[in-house]
């Protein structure tokens, strides 16, 4: 894990970086703050990616979720409020997704959320919660909110070109422009999205991982080489929508679309 980060005058800009953190690495541009104001913040948004990767990364053994997934076949797991709160979210999602969007990888019917005492519990020894899906969202709308409240408005957030959010205007543009490249041809570039106060993820197959997004529903892998590129208001939504659509049929894919507002959707067949 690194870190690094530098405040350039003339510009009034931060950028910071972080790495090996939530499986990617972390991308920050603060504009407009002036210099001691923008290392705070940007350590204040360093400590709460650590504290989230630190309780929603399952391979890390001493996080609450791996915690969850060693325990919760055995017996019903308590579990922390923001957590707590986080599992209700991806089972709202699961709905919101006709079951596509499932952080269990395999069937949330056999994950037991206990309302009264906040403890979760599984039915099958095969379920392994994954919150891989979920937790950059989830982070960028922490970090969002907590730059909303600090007044800074402009600002670029980027794990890994996987997920992005962005604040306002570009510096030199109206828009944050991001480019979405080809896995299989790095060089290449098969499409681009504006941005502006809105968030984007982007989901595919890729050489190194050609099938790691799994259909719920049939326990199969996508094979398809594609990306799905959303562009919405919420991250979570974005993230929830890009994992979905990469294994929901063209008839499932307008239901789940029309339960969300949607900037822009956008699929590159590769």
């Amino acid at each position: 894990m690194g870190s690094y980060s530098n405040y350039y005058e003339s510009s009034k800009m931060l950028h910071g970086s972080l790495l090996n953190l939530m499986g990617t690495r972390l991308d920050a541009l603060l504009i407009g703050a002036e210099q001691a104001q923008s290392i705070q913040i940007w350590s204040i948004i360093e400590e709460e990616v650590k504290r989230l990767d630190k309780m929603l990364n399952k391979y890390d053994e001493e996080s609450e979720l791996s915690a969850i997934n060693r325990q919760a076949v055995h017996f019903p797991v308590f579990v922390n409020d923001e957590l707590w709160s986080i599992l209700l979210d991806c089972l709202k999602y699961h709905h919101l997704t006709m079951g596509y969007f499932d952080i269990s990888l395999k069937d949330f019917s056999k994950v037991c959320l206990n309302i009264a005492d906040h403890t979760v519990h599984f039915k099958d020894d095969a379920i392994q919660l994954d919150l891989g899906g979920y937790a950059k969202g989830y982070a960028l709308e922490r970090i969002k909110a907590f730059l909303n409240a600090s007044g800074i408005t402009q600002a670029f957030l980027n794990f890994g070109n996987s997920s992005v959010l962005a604040l306002g205007s570009h510096p030199h543009g109206e828009n944050w422009i991001v480019g979405i490249n080809d896995p299989y041809h790095p060089e290449k570039i098969v499409g681009t999205i504006e941005l502006y106060d809105n968030a984007m993820s982007t989901s595919g197959n890729m050489p190194q991982r050609p099938e790691h997004i799994v259909d719920p529903h049939t326990g199969i892998y996508s094979k398809e080489r594609k990306i799905i590129s959303v562009a919405t208001k919420n991250a979570i939504d974005a993230e929830a929508l890009t994992t979905s659509l990469m294994v929901a049929g063209k008839e499932a894919e307008q239901k789940i679309l029309s339960h969300f507002n949607i900037d822009k959707y956008l699929v590159f067949g590769l």
